[in-house]
């Protein structure tokens, strides 16, 4: 993967096109004018609604030897490459006045560190996934064919939390404009292989009928893939094929999605029965699901160099994303994470928060199943950050927050199965809300910019520089 768009392998074929995994025995690429590329750097922002039960998510020691808790043990294959921060404090960013509610005032700031309240217009606030466009999709290494990717779980509903529903609906901001997530996995999926979108300036009826004159994505290029076979070693031959295995069986379940079978892109069904939009109530069947689809989606859109730039919402702020099926009975986040010290409350808002990390490992663990150009993992090329809009759901606090970043920035960064306590004085075992320190949580992206080579010390209200525990050398 360590050439440019012009030299890299791509299928085409009936108005579309298909990038591939990296096949050394293809010889498709100019070696001499890509040998000054490295293997392309990715971002990603993974957004967790409602907070975490920190007692069940806080490791008890610091350093690289301490004991994986409830909520992180799903990260237990991967703690070599993630790094566990605790004790941030974004409060004062987040709640610097009479603030909106506190989803929306933690949400709106998460990614750019400007607070919702006065600032509602800030033309300045543009969110880190978008100030690392120029670092991600460097001339030197070519641009991929999406220059970023937004996502998110929930769509348009839920609660807006007493101020503009953007502020609860989007992480990505440029230019105190919100970046709209995709929500549907076919419109993703569009997206990503077919070069369809919603913004194509088309009228739905007129994107419908386009859709409908697209084959498969496989079918499209099989001419393509069955020419390229010929010229494969046995083991690029047999990477090609689990390759489109996986893509033909990930095209067939988000067919099942909706209302076709077939394995084709037809006019594309509504994303999800309709919700509740007073409680903001997104079906079980559609968390459990899309879940699963976007995760796959998102691995294949860093794997195949179709994007450089994610972020994703588990859900919106004041999210009442439904788990019934992980659960056994009907259980909206939101309300539950007003939980009154409930034991019942807390231990099913514990399995919600590990069942969110499952999904994080699962993304991370493909990451770092494929290899890029010059022998590390995906992964390894790839900055991932993770947090939420508040701490914890009952006190709607905005300190000791729930902090994992993953991946390394190309070796820019020093992520090595640390945990990173700011709060010394920190007691276990430890209460559901801890100490306040005077760590701003944005040094962990004034630390990203820095990895990527745009040296600033500030990023919105945060100062101090990079975090030192974070930076190499």
């Amino acid at each position: 993967m360590k050439v440019s768009k012009s030299r890299r392998l791509f299928l085409t074929g009936a108005a579309t096109f298909l990038a591939l995994p990296f096949l050394p025995s293809a010889v498709w690429t100019r070696r001499a004018a890509a040998s000054n590329c490295a293997s392309p750097r990715r971002f990603m922002a993974w957004m967790v609604p409602n907070g975490m039960v920190m007692n069940n998510w806080t490791p008890t020691t610091t350093g690289k030897d301490w004991k994986m808790t409830p909520i992180l043990a799903p990260l237990e294959p991967l703690r070599k490459k993630i790094m566990v921060l605790t004790g941030l404090d974004n409060q004062k960013t987040a709640v610097p006045g009479r603030p909106p509610g506190d989803h929306g005032a933690g949400t709106g700031m998460l990614l750019n560190m400007i607070p919702v309240n006065g600032h509602t217009k800030d033309r300045n606030r543009t969110s880190i996934d978008q100030v690392l466009l120029p670092a991600l999709n460097s001339a030197e290494c070519g641009t991929p064919s999406l220059p970023s990717l937004n996502i998110g779980l929930q769509g348009d509903n839920g609660l807006c939390d007493r101020t503009s529903c953007d502020f609860s609906r989007a992480i990505s901001w440029i230019q105190g404009r919100p970046q709209p997530n995709i929500y549907d996995p076919r419109a993703l999926f569009d997206r990503m292989f077919t070069g369809i979108g919603d913004d194509d300036g088309m009228s739905r009826d007129e994107s419908a009928r386009r859709r409908a004159e697209h084959k498969s994505v496989l079918d499209a290029v099989l001419n393509d893939i069955n020419s390229l076979n010929v010229k494969l070693s046995a083991g690029d031959r047999l990477k090609l094929d689990e390759y489109a295995t996986s893509l033909r069986e990930l095209e067939e379940r988000i067919d099942n999605t909706g209302t076709g079978v077939e394995c084709k892109v037809p006019a594309r069904p509504a994303a999800s029965p309709p919700l509740n939009q007073e409680r903001g109530i997104t079906p079980s069947t559609i968390v459990e699901r899309h879940t699963a689809i976007f995760v796959e989606l998102m691995a294949l859109a860093f794997t195949c160099d179709i994007t450089r730039s994610i972020t994703f919402m588990l859900g919106n702020g004041t999210s009442n994303n439904d788990f019934e099926f992980l659960i056994g009975r009907s259980t909206p986040h939101h309300g539950t994470s007003h939980h009154q010290n409930d034991k019942r409350k807390l231990e099913a808002l514990t399995n919600i928060d590990t069942w969110e990390i499952e999904q994080v490992a699962k993304l991370l663990g493909k990451l770092d199943a494929a290899t890029d150009a010059d022998g590390s993992t995906v992964l390894d090329n790839t900055t991932f950050y993770m947090s939420s809009d508040v701490a914890d759901g009952d006190s709607h606090n905005h300190w000791d927050m729930p902090v994992l970043v993953a991946g390394g920035a190309g070796g820019k960064l020093r992520i090595d199965g640390r945990h990173v306590n700011y709060t010394p004085d920190l007691k276990f075992p430890r209460g559901l809300v801890g100490e306040r320190s005077d760590v701003h949580t944005g040094r962990v992206l004034i630390s990203i910019l820095q990895a990527h080579g745009i040296m600033v010390d500030t990023f919105g209200e945060a100062k101090g520089g990079p975090l030192p525990e974070l930076m190499q050398g």
